[in-house]
C-alpha cells in the first residue's frame, strides 16, 4: 500500500546567528547478536536496493509571500522604541526619538510530502515526493508616532520612509527565492529512498533538515537585507527626511 504524507516546519529569521540542532544516537551491537545480522544481510542487501530504486527527484515549489503592511498609529515615540527592542530588528540607539518603524515577520515555512510502502518486516520504504516552501513577509507592522497626524507632512513622510524599508525586503526576497529554491531541489534530491518504522516522524525529519540545510543560505539572505535596510538608517538618511518638513 503506497500512503502519502505531509509535514509542515517554519523558523523565523532573526538578525541574530541561529542554528539547529541534531541528536547522534548510536547503536552498540553486542558479538552474540552479530551471527545472526550476518546471516540477514544478503536479504536486507536485497531490500535496501529495491527501496532505493523507489527514488524519483522531489518536485520542489516556493511561493513568495509578501502580506500588506498594517498601520499602526496608536503608539508614541517611547511605545515604539519598546517595540524595537523588543523585536531586535532595529538599531534605535542611533537617534533619540523613533518616530517610526517597520517590523517584518520574515520565515520559511516548509512542507514535505511523503510517500512510503508498507514492508513485510514490519517496515516501511519511504521517499521524499514533494517540497513546497512559502517564503517572505507573512506579516509587516509599520508603526508611525501617533503626534503626527495623518495627512501632515512629517506624517508622510515618515510613511514613506517605512514604505521604503517594505519595498526593500520584498526586492531581497525576490533577488533570493531563485537562489533558495536551487539550493533546496539539490538538498531535497540528495535525500535517497529509506527504511523506517514511522512514517510520520521520518516525514517530520526529512522536513527539520532540508530547514537545517537552508540556513547558510537565510543567515546570508538576512545579512544582505539587514545591510540594505541600514542604507536607508544613517544620520545622513535621516537628516535628509528631516529636512523635508518644517514642523517636526
Amino acid at each position: 500500500m503506497r500512503c502519502l504524507t505531509s509535514i509542515i516546519a517554519d523558523r523565523e529569521i532573526q538578525p541574530e546567528n541561529y542554528s539547529g540542532r541534531f541528536r547522534t544516537c548510536v547503536s552498540l551491537l553486542s558479538a552474540a547478536a552479530w551471527s545472526i545480522v550476518s546471516l540477514s544481510s544478503v536479504a536486507s542487501a536485497a531490500t535496501d536496493q529495491e527501496c532505493l530504486a523507489s527514488w524519483q527527484e522531489p518536485q520542489v515549489t516556493i511561493e513568495i509571500v509578501n502580506a500588506e503592511p498594517v498601520l499602526d498609529h496608536s503608539k508614541s515615540s517611547r511605545q515604539i522604541e519598546i517595540v524595537a527592542k523588543k523585536s531586535g530588528y532595529a538599531k534605535s540607539t542611533r537617534h533619540a526619538n523613533l518616530l517610526g518603524l517597520t517590523y517584518s515577520f520574515i520565515t520559511p515555512k516548509l512542507g514535505a510530502a511523503t510517500k512510503y510502502t508498507a514492508e513485510k518486516s514490519g517496515k516501511y520504504c519511504l521517499r521524499l515526493d514533494r517540497v513546497s516552501l512559502k517564503f517572505g513577509a507573512h506579516k509587516t507592522n509599520i508603526y508611525i508616532d501617533r503626534k503626527y497626524r495623518k495627512e501632515t507632512c512629517p506624517y508622510e513622510t515618515i510613511l514613506a520612509h517605512e514604505l521604503e524599508h517594505v519595498r526593500i525586503n520584498e526586492q531581497i526576497i525576490a533577488e533570493y527565492v531563485p537562489k533558495i529554491k536551487r539550493e533546496l531541489a539539490e538538498r531535497a534530491a540528495a535525500i535517497r529512498p529509506f527504511h523506517t518504522t514511522s512514517p510520520k516522524t521520518a516525514g517530520r525529519s526529512i522536513a527539520n533538515r532540508l530547514l537545517f540545510e537552508l540556513d547558510p543560505l537565510l543567515d546570508e539572505f538576512n545579512a544582505v537585507r539587514m545591510q540594505a535596510n541600514n542604507i536607508i538608517d544613517t544620520p545622513e538618511s535621516y537628516a535628509a527626511t528631516q529636512a523635508k518638513c518644517n514642523d517636526w
